[in-house]
């Protein structure tokens, strides 16, 4: 054969391929139908959220609709050749896409760190090659891996909306938590947000048409190689080949957004995975607890314990917060004029909290069990993890001294886990919602905490009166979303140095405001009724976290302050602590502290017995009043916060913690 007949006879090849393709394309009127209505449906909905003119997004969305719709109608290629050339291309192209599109709804990636660029590609590609490795078919691999993109892009943006942080890996271990408040949140669109959504459709309908008209072994030994190359590749990568370190790519948590803002999304999911680990702190070893435990004893110089035990009242009021620590915040009227008047055997500060509209569990952690999420990776959620077997808190100490012990939240048992939590703890009792005895009280969609208080009133009324009482409360009256909950008979004046009518959307903090001045006629009146009781009662309530009002409100609050990025970062984590009791206490003014110590404070101020662990960390607190990672990060080896974190690794991750530092139990 010459090379005028080889030429031929491919042009001839090649011509009836085209016939056969379009043969094909003609007797699919099924998919043509799939796919015009795909595209106009895609197209509609982009008109809706992006149109604003005849522009290049509108060109954009225009040609992402068609062609998403087109993937639907187009045979898949059967050449083995032209689809590996397309394999190729979608490879090269779509995997910075991606990237881009899970990003933009969030942040404009001005912040990005040079190199996370690189390495949230690198983890989208080991997406891929592990659904090549299950599914075995590259369209399915592609199409599903960015279906998957596509679902953690979603829940990251919502977790940023509704709380000011993004996904991390322990979200996904509190689904059945965020499901039980989801309905309380307005899940609205962005144009933003769907133009990211509008491509990852054309993403997957490329990805599910780019495949390979490929079977047998031969090839199923291919594609497993293939795979397994890529994810090994990932793994060196990720774990040798030091890029991560060479970039300073690494977590960045002083802001809950700022891991995600530097580091990307996927990066700072990896990252925070990756740091879940507690390590063993450096000369840790029993003897050396025991000597701290002992230095303690020696030390403390505290409250002495009373013969008379008073009943002991703990709130953690859902984000309850004094929005006035944030700068100048005039209103019509006061939102919490009882707390702001309360005065007698009682002392006032601030709680330094490690987050921001969210993740409850972790200021209740701490507060119940002492120990520090300062030591903690940011993404850990101990409620998820760590706490899976008995420990020491709060309950169990009371509970060695006599104290009935109850744990009561008005929602359901599963939340954040606290119905196996509180167990672990050595509460006698939880009493969820189901077990209320009181009749129902609503705010908006929760439970009010007027009816949160009467519940507790009626317990300690009903209570085993032979026994002192020790109550653990978590509120959710001010859970957000805020939006339409109450009326708003409180205004915003003035936000900072703005006028209320110049700083932009404030329905949301006028709507907060408004929550925390119910609280506070709820807590009045709970005061006023202790007030009249006989036997010595000791409250302490506190806030979790403050709410995440959007960027209106802040940049209105922060505009002309003088303070620095990290500075008004700090006061977003601060909620207010007040504790009282109904009989004649000198209670010391403690001032500002982290939440790690305020359980241990009620404890000295109720006085009680206190384990050696619970004595090392008043005497800390005078030396660090308020620890935070950033503080960890930055002191190296110093002995009191080594010390601490050893005593802490013992109770958390040692399931047969030492008895002799976190109990009074002879």
């Amino acid at each position: 054969m010459n090379k005028q007949q080889l030429k031929e006879k491919i042009e001839i090849k090649i011509c009836m391929g085209f016939k056969q393709y379009w043969k094909e394309l003609w007797n699919r009127k099924g998919h043509i139908l799939a796919g015009a209505l795909t595209a106009l449906v895609l197209f509609l909905i982009s008109g809706h959220y992006l149109f604003s003119g005849f522009n290049k997004r509108f060109i954009v969305y225009t040609a992402l609709s068609f062609c998403t719709g087109l993937f639907f109608v187009l045979p898949k290629v059967k050449s083995k050749f032209i689809s590996f050339l397309f394999v190729i291309l979608y490879l090269v192209v779509i995997p910075l896409r991606v990237f881009w599109r899970i990003e933009l709804p969030n942040c404009d990636m001005s912040g990005l760190m040079p190199g996370a660029q690189f390495a949230n590609v690198m983890i989208i590609l080991a997406v891929y090659c592990i659904f090549l490795l299950v599914f075995q078919r590259t369209g399915i691999a592609f199409a599903a891996g960015n279906f998957l993109l596509l679902c953690l892009m979603i829940i990251n943006h919502f977790c940023n909306l509704f709380r000011g942080s993004g996904l991390t890996f322990l979200d996904l271990r509190a689904t059945g938590t965020a499901l039980s408040v989801l309905d309380n949140y307005r899940l609205t669109m962005s144009g933003e947000l769907w133009y990211s959504i509008l491509y990852f459709c054309f993403f997957i309908a490329w990805g599910f048409w780019c495949d390979f008209p490929m079977k047998g072994i031969r090839y199923h030994v291919a594609v497993t190689a293939v795979a397994l190359a890529g994810c090994l590749a990932f793994w060196f990568f990720w774990e040798k080949s030091g890029y991560l370190e060479k970039k300073g790519l690494s977590g960045h948590y002083w802001s809950s957004t700022e891991n995600e803002r530097v580091n990307g999304f996927l990066l700072g999911f990896m990252i925070g995975m990756d740091e879940l680990h507690m390590s063993k702190p450096a000369g840790y070893s029993e003897a050396r607890l025991l000597d701290i435990g002992e230095w303690a004893d020696e030390h403390y110089q505290g409250l002495e314990a009373e013969e008379k035990k008073p009943n002991i009242i703990f709130i953690m009021n859902e984000a309850w917060s004094d929005l006035r620590v944030l700068g100048n915040l005039e209103t019509t009227e006061e939102f919490m004029p009882f707390v702001d008047s309360l005065n007698g055997s009682v002392t006032k500060g601030n709680t330094y909290v490690k987050i921001l509209g969210g993740l409850t569990a972790n200021s209740e952690f701490e507060a119940l069990t002492g120990d520090s999420l300062a030591f903690l990776a940011p993404a850990d959620i101990p409620y998820a993890l760590q706490v899976n077997h008995d420990m020491s808190s709060l309950a169990r100490v009371l509970g060695e001294q006599g104290y009935q012990t109850y744990g009561m939240h008005p929602s359901g048992a599963n939340a954040w886990n606290r119905e196996k939590a509180y167990q672990y703890f050595g509460f006698d009792d939880f009493i969820d919602q189901g077990e209320f005895q009181t009749p129902y009280l609503y705010v908006g969609n929760f439970l009010s905490d007027e009816c949160n208080f009467n519940e507790i009133i009626w317990h300690f009324e009903h209570r085993d009166k032979g026994q002192p009482f020790f109550l653990f409360d978590v509120t959710i009256q001010n859970h957000a979303d805020y939006y339409g909950q109450v009326e708003t008979p409180i205004k915003i004046k003035k936000v900072g140095n703005v006028a209320a009518e110049e700083a932009g959307y404030l329905f949301d903090a006028e709507t907060y405001l408004n929550l925390m001045k119910i609280t506070d006629e709820a807590f009045s009146n709970l005061i006023g009724y202790f007030e009249k009781v006989d036997e010595p009662v000791i409250i302490c309530m506190f806030g979790d976290h403050q709410p995440n009002l959007g960027n209106d409100f802040y940049n209105a609050m922060f505009e002309g302050s003088g303070l620095t990025e990290q500075e008004q970062t700090e006061r977003k984590y601060i909620t207010p602590y007040v504790i009282w009791a109904n009989y004649e206490l000198d209670i010391p003014e403690y001032g500002d502290m982290s939440a790690n110590y305020l359980g241990t404070v009620l404890l000295e101020c109720a006085g009680v017995k206190l384990p050696a662990y619970y004595k090392f960390l008043l005497e800390i607190r005078k030396k660090y009043p308020v620890i935070s990672r950033q503080m960890v990060q930055e002191s190296g080896q110093e002995t009191e916060l080594l010390q601490y974190q050893m005593l802490q690794y013992n109770q958390l991750m040692e399931r047969k913690y030492l008895k002799e530092i976190f109990s009074v139990s002879d």
